[in-house]
């Protein structure tokens, strides 16, 4: 009788420890490429707390890798169904920082503050920039959500701002600065993301950036305009006239 007491107690920690040491390869086969656009390699540790690798494509034809990404779950959260994960980024890829993502069978919400270098992104996420730029930016995600995978819309509810600090350009040879820029991200009625940039700045710089469409079909609209300042280097005030003629108000115009 004291035997079967104890096997009793037995079973529920024998399932405990398989659930707590089970490995995080079992990652793999939870993540749906179909639903989720991303795929996860190079994975190690536990389901509580590991690293692996991140991929996922991109709707400007580039691709986010991030190598080495720590996770660390909370067991709480998983008894309402529901998968809480920290992330840590570490400074070796083109994005860095910390994230908290909260991700249920279909919907995840996120928060971030991520770091790096903006040619390195540029180059690597393939963005629409025609121009050599150095400089450092930081992406502060305050609220995203997204309510269903399986849709492959963009967003549902999106709050941020990406900052680029001591951004520079490079022409013929030499590098001239061109200051700070502040973009606001917000995610629109269309469930697409919309960048917006005032020109408050040392070129005179506003930018209207739209991502519509899905991540299977993206449709990408870039408008806007610059109006140089007395703070503008001469040589970048010199190159504008290859955006043709300023309108009324001195201001060089361009679409992508």
């Amino acid at each position: 009788m004291m035997s079967w007491r104890w096997l009793l107690w037995l079973i529920p920690l024998y399932l405990l420890a398989l659930v707590v040491l089970a490995p995080a390869r079992l990652l793999l086969l939870a993540v749906d490429e179909q639903r989720m656009p991303l795929q996860l390699s190079a994975v190690s540790g536990s389901l509580w707390q590991g690293t692996a690798s991140v991929n996922t494509a991109l709707p400007t034809g580039g691709e986010l890798q991030l190598n080495g990404v720590q996770w660390q779950v909370n067991p709480w959260a998983l008894m309402t169904g529901r998968a809480l994960l920290t992330l840590d980024i570490p400074a070796s890829n083109v994005l860095f920082g910390h994230a908290q993502l909260d991700v249920t069978s279909s919907t995840v919400q996120l928060n971030a503050n991520l770091q790096g270098a903006l040619q390195s992104a540029i180059q690597q996420l393939q963005l629409p920039v025609p121009i050599t730029l150095a400089g450092n930016f930081e992406l502060q995600i305050d609220d995203y959500q997204l309510h269903d995978w399986q849709s492959r819309k963009f967003c549902d509810t999106l709050s941020g701002q990406l900052t680029t600090r001591d951004t520079e350009m490079r022409l013929n040879q030499q590098w001239y600065p061109l200051g700070d820029y502040l973009t606001q991200l917000t995610c629109t009625a269309q469930n697409g993301i919309q960048a917006k940039i005032d020109d408050n700045n040392l070129v005179g710089l506003r930018l209207n950036a739209l991502v519509n469409g899905n991540f299977a079909a993206p449709q990408v609209r870039v408008d806007g305009s610059l109006k140089p300042t007395l703070q503008t280097p001469k040589p970048v005030t010199d190159m504008l006239v290859f955006l043709g003629n300023p309108d009324a108000q001195g201001r060089y115009t361009f679409k992508w």
